[in-house]
């Protein structure tokens, strides 16, 4: 690589020089190779330590009179830099000698090495996403630990790794999907790499042993790393990607993708980074806290901010903060905390102008004002000490010429994993949907009998309230004051809680959004069927059943269509039973679509993950609460713990918003709270009422009567002011044990200091440890399926799972729903050819000739059940296992049947695959048969055997499988006939049989050309071990057995007797030829019915009988290989699908 001529002073110091010519010099860098002289250790530890190192080549230019000496290329390879030295003496070197002073040489080269690097640079953009130094890092990070190319780095520090006791000072690297570790020091080389889907928890610590440093753990041991410079940006950072992992393992659909918009963005002050990926991840977690601060859509990414001021109008005041910006929103934040915030959607923004400067008012300078559509109230908002408005103004006026008006369309808003669920898009034409109309609050529609002191009170509110309203504004863009938190502290008024609701939940924002996005989802919604209708119909006259609204068709079919639409909108969480309980009280105090957005705000923003088929939102909720507890009321903790309450009460308290505990009158309160200031709100309540029943708890024998206290106290919680749209039947005879509203205000007063903030930070700490007890659970079950069958022990079968788990890490591919209750466990993990093939090459001993792809091919078809181009977990230990592990007499007669049709069929026969690796093998093979051929007169049928001269449908030639390169799982298993399905069906049952006494009869007799097949494949498999003559002379005594054998079944092939239960599948041995008239149709039994020639044959039991009595033969079909030391090599050689397959037949087991 040519670079700027740069001047060096020392061209030998630390380098070492290969060629030298008058005016230039090729050298290497010192402790670069294999090299081990101190100087060498002595550079290389140094540069590992500094990360001074340079590339290990360069060209230096330099004149005879000269003591100065020119850089003008350097390499990272040295095909590189030849490549460069011999264009020099191509292109430079001759014209040198026409000139006369040594000053021109040097600015010629300097010309010429400059006018090079111009030429190149206009070819590259501009912009360019990361910095050079940056690029030769994520070079040498990819060598290093031989990860793929697609692996992104994201940045590295400098740290100690604490290897025992002793720290190795080296550099840390942080990559998208990895954690790694290098260090050289003295040539003694540290390398370390870690999935971070493997890690359980991330912790700073400051202990005796080791200072100041961050901790990683995993299942199997904990990693240090100390002496950092920028500890905190460290630990963020490896907080957000292992964050990202586990989300990802939660929904695989989660993956991570670089945001490309931020390399056009037009942006101001903002900190160069490292890496184009460190910037982007550092956005994410803006955007993720701008999101959570505002309640907005989880697609709002933020812009960016600036100091201000708000002019606020309610008591004329002006209050410093900070203004943000992203595509859809522009929002405030006080800097005093809660003081003062406003959220201004864009698409309501009429105009943003500049006020000009007011010599006698400096509150003034550099303001803007902001001025909104709503023609009937028309609200300005004032922004002023704006320190670069004309910026901050192009980027409003950018951003509001890129707003749109909301399409009204179903498409405007994809639906959460729509490959999951393509057949809810799939409406018959000649369907049409039932007629519907969204309903009203259904409070209205069913208004329970007044009660007057309720009425009373309900009123009183509302009228607070609208004050509130005419002073700080409505709707989303009010001012949010503390003055609104002390009113929903009291609890929001009926007739204004939908609005509210939706206000401060952020659900009007993604409703604004999505126009008529409801309708259409209900109208395929309801007439889709699925899993998660059924399961909702059985529960909606569950819900709320002792309200007249879901005594009555209207309310019930409302209920119906909210939950079916959230079903088809997110099939990832489909229906959970909570659900219905949350959406019925939705339903009392909201119209139907709001009631909608509500619940799909609830179940993907303020409680994420909670209503999947695992609950691993509400599981790691427990996590943290069991964590605040023991912080918060340290005796009663230990209490809990020892009654083994915590998960219990937790999980039916969170995952309905204590809606399914205490008195509906009461739940709603809550949810005033919980809409307004997220999730931290209901660990405050929990809190509280575990603070407020400390002491009796303490007191409980057992778990019984802990639960029966708590359940008690719960139920007595009341609400004289709120029973007007749902009341506790049982109020009258109610224990009272406290007011919601002193409960409320309580928990704010002693556990207000919880924040949002904090606990993202617990339940990501959480989150990492339950996601790993759920993949711990969820390989153990998967083991335990599939040990049964005797094939490996357990640790082999947990070495195979974890290689094959980390593939389908590493391809990013949707899996199979690991924790489904309605499939095995083994059906998780999947595996297609193009894995098998290198697992088979490297793990069997029969994957080592050239033969290896071929033979992979057919185990794969034979043992795809399902025929969908995948082996499952259980397959695939099979697979292995029949080569590896199992007995004799089922490994030959697996080799057998992967040479009878349709799993061979005659192309493969005719067109072979041939590699140099195996010619001298496959000579001998040949050698072999041609002898046979003098010998027996048989051979002349060959040529009349009436075969396929087509691949079979349903799976690739050998010569097509290399010809391709892969075999598609379309391919795999297609389009089969009926008998084809039936003799795969028969001949895997064949094979997985174990009992000795089966009747082998029902195998099909093997023809010449297929056993011809076979036996080259014995010699094929047999090529990589040791050179064994006995070996040798015992196949080549076995194959002319076997081939008399052939002989004396012709004989008496018009004499034998038809089986009585041979395989009808065995007729694919014949496929017909219309342009033929030989009538070749299968016997009742299905073997081949040759009437034009006389047929040679042998049987099963006479290819297992003869090579059973061979010692050497059996001794290698009866060794057991080690399938956790062939991982091990597996795992080292770092195999991806770029790889070729011939590269993975060279590896040595």
């Amino acid at each position: 690589m040519w670079v700027k001529p740069q001047e060096v002073l020392l061209a030998n110091a630390l380098w070492v020089t290969e060629e030298s010519t008058r005016y230039f010099v090729l050298q290497h860098r010192k402790g670069h190779g294999k090299s081990r002289g101190l100087s060498s250790l002595l550079v290389g530890t140094m540069d590992s330590i500094f990360d001074s190192k340079p590339p290990p080549y360069r060209i230096l230019h330099q004149t005879p009179s000269s003591e100065v000496y020119w850089l003008i290329a350097c390499s990272m390879t040295r095909q590189e830099i030849l490549k460069d030295w011999e264009w020099i003496f191509k292109n430079v070197s001759d014209t040198l000698n026409t000139f006369d002073n040594e000053e021109d040489i040097t600015e010629f080269v300097s010309c010429k090495i400059e006018s090079i690097i111009a030429v190149r640079q206009d070819h590259q953009d501009a912009d360019d996403e990361d910095t050079k130094a940056f690029k030769t890092t994520s070079e040498k990070f990819h060598r290093l630990f031989v990860l793929p190319k697609d692996e992104k780095l994201v940045n590295y520090y400098s740290c100690s790794y604490w290897k025992g006791r002793l720290p190795r000072q080296g550099w840390l690297y942080l990559s998208v999907n990895y954690l790694c570790f290098h260090a050289y020091i003295l040539g003694l080389d540290t390398k370390l790499h870690l999935r971070w889907s493997e890690v359980t928890e991330l912790s700073k610590t400051n202990s005796l042993l080791f200072p100041d440093s961050i901790r990683v753990a995993t299942r199997e041991k904990d990693y240090h790393f100390s002496m950092f410079l920028k500890k905190n940006e460290t630990y963020s950072l490896m907080e957000q990607l292992a964050d990202i992992a586990a989300k990802r393992l939660i929904d695989d659909k989660r993956c991570f993708n670089e945001d490309k918009d931020l390399l056009y963005k037009l942006s101001k002050n903002v900190p160069k980074k490292a890496s184009f990926l460190k910037r982007d991840l550092d956005a994410r977690a803006h955007s993720e806290a701008y999101r959570l601060m505002f309640r907005l859509p989880a697609t709002e990414k933020l812009d960016g901010s600036i100091d201000c001021t708000l002019m606020t109008p309610f008591n004329k005041k002006h209050v410093a903060g900070r203004l943000f910006l992203s595509q859809n929103y522009l929002c405030f934040e006080s800097r005093v905390k809660s003081l003062v915030s406003l959220v201004i959607p864009l698409r309501d923004i009429k105009v943003v102008e500049n006020i000009e400067n007011n010599a006698t008012n400096s509150l003034l300078d550099k303001a803007i004002i902001v001025t909104t559509k709503n023609d009937v109230d028309k609200t300005n908002f004032l922004f002023a000490q704006v320190l670069d408005r004309e910026f901050l103004v192009r980027k409003i006026s950018e951003l509001l010429s890129r707003t749109k008006t909301p399409i009204p369309c179903f498409e405007t808003l994809s639906m959460r994993s729509s490959e999951s669920s393509t057949d809810a898009h799939s409406i018959s034409s000649s369907e049409e949907p039932t007629p519907w109309k969204c309903q009203p609050p259904l409070m209205t529609l069913f208004p329970l009998s007044p009660i007057p002191e309720v009425h009373k009170k309900q009123k009183m509110k509302e009228k607070q309230w609208e004050l509130h309203f005419n002073e700080f504004g409505r709707g989303i863009s009010m001012y949010r004051t503390t003055d609104v938190a002390r009113l929903v502290l009291l609890g929001i008024p009926d007739n204004l809680r939908m609005d509210i609701w939706m206000s401060f939940s952020g659900a009007a924002n993604e409703r604004a959004s999505y126009p008529g996005y409801y309708r259409s989802l209900v109208d395929q919604a309801l007439m889709k069927h699925s899993t998660a209708n059924d399961e909702i119909e059985r529960d909606l006259h569950r819900s709320l059943p002792e309200h007249p609204a879901f005594q009555n068709a209207v309310g019930i079919d409302a209920l119906r269509r909210i939950l079916c639409a959230y079903a088809l909108r997110n099939p990832n969480i489909g229906y959970c039973q909570a659900m219905n309980i949350v959406a019925s009280v939705l339903l009392i105090y909201c119209a139907e679509e709001e009631a909608f957005w509500l619940l799909a705000t609830l179940c993907e923003n303020l409680l994420p993950d909670y209503y999947n088929t695992r609950v691993v939102g509400a599981v790691v909720d427990q996590g943290v609460l069991d964590n605040l507890i023991s912080e918060y009321l340290s005796s009663l903790h230990a209490k809990l713990e020892q009654l083994g309450m915590i998960n219990i009460i937790s999980l039916s308290w969170f995952l309905t918003i204590f809606l399914s505990v205490m008195p509906y009158e009461s739940a709603v309160n809550i949810m005033d709270c919980f809409f307004y200031d997220g999730a931290k709100v209901i660990f405050q309540i929990a809190l509280m009422i575990l603070d407020w029943n400390q002491e009796k708890l303490l007191k409980c024998q057992d778990e019984g009567e802990a639960m029966q206290l708590l359940s008690d106290y719960l139920m007595g919680i009341y609400n004289d002011e709120g029973r007007g749209a749902v009341r506790n039947k049982d109020y009258e005879n109610q224990k009272r044990s406290i007011s919601i509203q002193t409960l409320v205000y309580e928990a704010y007063t002693r556990y207000g200091f919880l924040t949002t903030g904090e606990i993202e930070r617990l339940r990501l700490k959480h989150r990492l440890r339950v996601v790993q007890e759920l993949e711990d659970n969820s390989e153990r079950n998967v083991i335990r399926s599939v040990i049964s069958d005797n094939f490996f022990s357990a640790q082999e079968v947990q070495d195979l799972l974890s290689v094959v788990r980390e593939e389908l890490l590493s391809q990013k591919k949707h899996m199979p729903e690991k924790y489904d209750v309605t499939q095995q466990p083994y059906e998780a993990y999947k595996v297609d050819f193009e894995y098998f093939k290198l697992l088979f090459a490297a793990l069997s001993p029969w994957g080592k000739g050239e033969q290896s792809e071929s033979l992979a091919a057919r185990i794969f078809r034979l043992l795809d059940e399902n025929r969908d181009g995948f082996l499952n977990f259980r397959e695939l230990v099979a697979a292995l296992g029949f080569t590896c592990s199992a007995d004799p007499a089922q490994r030959l007669k697996l080799l057998y049947i992967i040479h009878l049709p349709p799993l061979l069929c005659m192309s493969d026969i005719e067109s072979p695959i041939r590699n140099e690796a195996g010619d001298e093998i496959a000579s001998e093979a040949t050698e072999f048969f041609d002898n046979l051929e003098q010998q027996s007169i048989v051979l002349e049928t060959l040529s009349n055997v009436s075969e396929p001269s087509t691949p079979t449908p349903g799976i690739q030639s050998s010569d097509s499988i290399k010809s391709d390169g892969l075999l598609s799982n379309q391919q795999i298993g297609a389009g089969e006939p009926t008998w084809e399905v039936k003799s795969l069906t028969n001949l895997r049952s064949v094979v997985q049989c174990t009992d000795s006494k089966i009747n082998l009869k029902s195998v099909p007799k093997m023809t010449q050309p297929h056993f011809i097949m076979l036996w080259k494949t014995v010699y094929d498999i047999f090529q990589t071990q040791p050179d064994d003559q006995e070996t040798y002379h015992s196949i080549a005594n076995v194959g002319t057995l076997l081939f008399e054998l052939g002989d004396v079944g012709k004989q008496f092939f018009v004499n034998r007797d038809e089986s009585e239960d041979s395989l009808i599948a065995a007729a694919a041995a014949v496929v017909y030829d219309p342009t033929k008239i030989i009538d070749n149709s299968p016997d009742k039994n299905g073997n081949p019915s040759m009437k034009g020639e006389i047929e040679w044959y042998i049987t099963v039991e006479q290819f297992l009988a003869s090579v059973l009595n061979a010692k050497p033969l059996v001794d290698f079909f009866s060794k057991r290989t080690s399938l956790s030391d062939n991982i091990g090599q597996f795992k080292s050689k770092r195999f991806t699908r770029l790889q070729s397959f011939q590269e993975s037949q060279a590896m040595k087991v």
